[in-house]
């Protein structure tokens, strides 16, 4: 997910990098004291990410001299490819923006990209791999000798993350880890988590297309199942990523997950005062995440805090050992609607009501907040209003802290997202503004069965286009973690009414100020 991006034509000149290293060719940190924390920072440019990341990571190298020996920091950051930024730049031109300022602005944003990539122009596809030197500048580390593999290696598989780990626990041994993910997110979809293979080519975050390989959440739970240590915290700087799907998935292999259900701005989090707050804390970790936390959603709320614009983000740290509980809750909520919806027509039809008015997470996705929809239909059935509550009780007493920018939001309160559907289908959008409104340019509904329908508009008439995703509803969303513990797939199989199509975050969006549209991850 990306808008706004801030992107650099990247013109490789490859004749400074052109020996292959191995695992453990990258720079070698010698013997380290073991340290309280460790992050390990795992990222991607995603074709329009690169600057905002190289931002983040240098972020590290910013913290209080005195936090590094309590915090060390191993980082392999893959950069994208000349292509993808010569695409993305080539969308920018001043000449489509009719106020002088917004042309102004979009002139210094260009002039600012040419100063960017005269400086990173000759590292275009290459993966760094290094341990953080608080004495040196990010510049002087992502350099030859700390080239990991050939020319656009692997970044976005399980062997190569897996790989990450091992080498980074070894690099840096602390007596915590952090494992810190940073690209675009996706949240979790079925036609694209097919059941795990190494090389599996469907997408769910950390997306390189210059490999057509794809992360997923089975592949991503294989990865800290065999990974030599267990991180104690997974943090996601990526959008859409707190998804119940994904929490259940991951539960059993960390003890803290750190994701945004909404969007994350493409400069994502502050990795200085994380740096700081790690070390400040003296192994009390959910003090650190809490302010951390705090300090993130803050410093975005600053800077696009506006309801009236694209600014819907949020933080959510979230405790695994309360997800089994919870899991308990959300099963005992699912059977009451389910014998609710089909006790009489009334009640159908109320809970119908609730279904159609879902508030909708990201407008192109079929991720719904779970207790936003709890209490809709809690008011609207009152049989639903008890399960609701201790279903919330449950979720409260695992959440250890959440942040949202946006009066909207903060007033309803956001707090996780799931897959919702009708009649075992769910439906993805391409949604675009014409200058009035916003519309719908194509949509897909995805069927239990496997196959899938194309439409090129909101009415489901005939379909454009029928073809197959590869798997089925059964062989993919029912083998989830969460799902054989909640069994919201029969909620998903049973509903009749098609959820909402549109989200609070489209509806918010005021196209007229583009300048203050932020980027996101």
């Amino acid at each position: 997910m990306k808008q706004w991006a801030m992107a650099a034509t990247l013109i490789c000149c490859l004749s400074i990098f052109t020996a292959c290293k191995d695992d453990g060719s990258a720079a070698n940190p010698g013997k380290t004291e073991m340290a309280d924390y460790a992050i390990l920072f795992y990222g991607y440019g995603g074709g329009n990410l690169d600057y905002d990341i190289l931002n983040n990571i240098k972020q590290f190298y910013a913290a209080d001299p005195a936090s590094y020996d309590k915090v060390k920091i191993a980082v392999q950051y893959k950069f994208s490819s000349q292509e993808e930024f010569e695409e993305l730049l080539s969308s920018y031109d001043p000449d489509d923006y009719d106020d002088p300022q917004d042309k102004a602005d979009v002139e210094e944003y260009l002039a600012e990209l040419k100063t960017w990539i005269a400086k990173w122009q000759n590292r275009c596809r290459f993966t760094f791999r290094f341990t953080v030197d608080p004495k040196k500048k990010v510049e002087e580390q992502m350099v030859a000798d700390n080239v990991h593999g050939c020319n656009n290696d692997h970044i976005a598989t399980a062997d190569s993350l897996l790989a990450f780990i091992d080498w980074a626990a070894k690099a840096c041994p602390a007596k915590h880890y952090v494992l810190l993910v940073s690209d675009h997110g996706a949240g979790y979809l079925p036609n694209e988590d097919l059941p795990y293979t190494p090389k599996n080519t469907t997408r769910s975050f950390l997306i390189d297309d210059n490999k057509s390989e794809r992360l997923t959440v089975n592949s991503l739970r294989y990865t800290l199942a065999n990974a030599s240590i267990k991180p104690q915290v997974v943090y996601f700087d990526a959008c859409l990523m707190n998804s119940f799907e994904y929490l259940f998935e991951l539960k059993d292999y960390t003890d803290y997950i750190v994701a945004s259900s909404f969007l994350v701005p493409g400069w994502g989090g502050n990795y200085t005062v994380l740096t700081n707050k790690l070390a400040g804390c003296k192994e009390d970790t959910e003090s650190a995440l809490k302010e951390y936390n705090k300090a993130c959603v803050e410093q975005w709320d600053k800077n696009f805090g506006d309801e009236t614009v694209e600014s819907f983000t949020d933080m959510t740290v979230i405790r695994t050992r309360g997800l089994d509980a919870f899991g308990q809750k959300v099963r005992s909520f699912t059977d009451k609607l389910l014998q609710a919806y089909e006790s009489s027509d009334e009640k159908r039809s109320a809970v119908n009501a609730a279904t159609a008015n879902a508030l909708k997470v990201y407008r192109n996705m079929p991720f719904y907040d779970l207790f936003i929809y709890g209490v809709m239909l809690a008011a609207k059935v009152p049989e639903l209003e008890a399960p609701y509550f201790e279903m919330k009780k449950s979720y409260d007493d695992g959440c250890l802290v959440a942040h949202q920018t946006c009066a909207y939001l903060r007033a309803q309160g956001i707090n996780g997202s799931v897959v919702l559907g009708w009649e075992g289908k769910y439906e993805e959008f391409n949604w675009v503004y014409d200058g009035e409104s916003w519309i719908i340019k194509e949509s897909a509904v995805f069927h239990p069965d496997g196959t899938f329908y194309l439409y090129s508009d909101e009415e489901e008439s005939e379909p454009d286009e029928q073809g197959a995703w590869g798997c089925t509803f059964a062989n993919t969303y029912e083998q989830t973690a969460f799902d054989k513990a909640t069994g919201w797939s029969r909620w998903i199989k049973a509903n009749k009414q098609r959820p909402a199509t549109m989200s609070v975050f489209t509806e918010g969006y005021n196209a007229n100020e583009p300048r203050k549209k932020p980027r996101t991850k």
